[in-house]
């Protein structure tokens, strides 16, 4: 009797070593199928990676965007010149017009700009900037008064001197302050279109001048 008891107990050991071996081989089986759909799933990852946080096709759309306008300023300058003579002055008396755009440069948009913030998508941008230094419509240009000898050289110091009131003129930190809001409302608009709902928005630094 005792022979026999001794005979089903180790029966009844090995079964429960064999049950035990094989739930160790599912578990083990079952972490390493997690883990690789853990690799195609973000919302499993339990890091917050910038890497994970968007596809890199999804970067990519942003980049490709490129020059992205929020503001159109349409502006035109008087800008005149004299030259001293002995009998009579020189006068140039021309009239420039230009638009001055301003917006984003995505051209450089990268994984770096990606993080977290608490549970939002945290994006930043870069400065809203001048997309175009070649504003002046040079077609339009007109020479509302001309006396004298004038070189090409006189007239581009003019075209210049045009150039750079209007910039000055255009370019505020209201006028730059409205594009950046214009420009945070429709990232904000684009990320939610791409599945992101909550979306917190920043911007570059100024640089120091």
């Amino acid at each position: 009797m005792d022979q026999h008891n001794k005979k089903l107990l180790l029966t009844c050991g090995g079964i429960a070593a064999i049950v035990l071996v094989f739930v160790l081989t599912l578990g083990l089986i079952g972490l390493f199928f997690f883990d690789k759909l853990s690799d195609r799933l973000p919302g499993l990852h339990s890091e917050d990676t910038s890497e994970m946080i968007m596809t890199p096709s999804e970067i990519e759309s942003i980049r490709r965007i490129g020059q992205w306008e929020f503001m159109a300023i349409n502006d035109e300058e008087l800008v005149d010149t004299v030259r001293k003579g002995f009998f009579s002055d020189d006068h140039l008396v021309r009239i420039y017009y230009g638009t001055i755009r301003l917006g984003l440069d995505l051209s450089d948009f990268d994984a770096s700009r990606i993080s977290r913030h608490e549970d939002s998508l945290a994006v930043r941008l870069p400065q809203i900037t001048l997309l175009d230094n070649h504003f002046i419509d040079e077609a339009r240009t007109q020479s509302f008064h001309e006396s004298g000898s004038w070189s090409n050289h006189d007239r581009q110091a003019l075209y210049e001197r045009a150039r750079h009131k209007m910039k000055t003129r255009c370019i505020t930190p209201a006028t730059c302050e409205g594009a950046r809001q214009l420009a945070e409302s429709q990232v904000r608009r684009l990320l939610m279109a791409m599945g992101y709902e909550k979306v917190s928005i920043s911007f570059d630094e100024p640089q120091q001048q």
